[in-house]
């Protein structure tokens, strides 16, 4: 790694360890380890691939988390894992997203339509009520609430969603998520 993109990861490591607490532990561990921020490979699953490539990355990578991470927000009653990426994409794939995943104007409106699109819909719900649930945003890691933030900001602009996706949006939308 070159010096400022390891002083950087070394600051979201140690940002991650100070929010993560005793209980997410596990969370924060996992930015320890430079192969799951996406440093190894970037070069071919960065941010100047093809847009629809990206997407397609995506829709698989949901296809084969998403059945994983509904167990473990169902068994946890928070998220535990790395993977906020693939739940709330942006503009901009997360600094640690192995896959490099991001959406745009274009390719949003093909992944609400995608194969992926119903196993989305459950994770989001499921957060939803985990958000709405006793812990609150307690049920997102403090360092997964920025990426909300804009996950909301994007996603509010993409015209005719699905009223699920209107709904989710609601949902989330009543908490405060700060911008990091």
């Amino acid at each position: 790694l070159k010096q400022p993109r390891l002083a950087r990861w070394r600051t979201r490591v140690l940002r991650a360890l100070r929010v993560a607490g005793p209980r997410r532990m596990g969370h924060a561990a996992a930015a320890l380890n430079p192969a799951n921020c996406g440093f190894q490979g970037l070069g071919a699953m960065g941010k100047g691939d093809e847009p629809n490539a990206v997407l397609q990355r995506l829709v698989k990578t949901q296809k084969d988390k998403f059945p994983l991470i509904l167990k473990e927000l169902e068994r946890e009653g928070q998220k535990t894992g790395h993977w906020i990426w693939w739940a709330c994409p942006t503009e901009m794939s997360g600094d640690c997203d192995p896959v490099g995943a991001y959406v745009n104007e274009e390719t949003a409106s093909k992944l609400l339509e995608s194969e992926a699109a119903d196993l989305w819909q459950q994770v989001l719900e499921k957060i939803a009520d985990l958000l709405e649930g006793e812990k609150g945003m307690k049920a997102l890691p403090r360092i997964d609430h920025g990426r909300v933030h804009y996950f909301l900001k994007f996603w509010k602009d993409i015209n005719n969603k699905p009223d699920w996706m209107e709904a989710v949006l609601k949902r989330f939308d009543k908490f405060d998520w700060p911008k990091r």
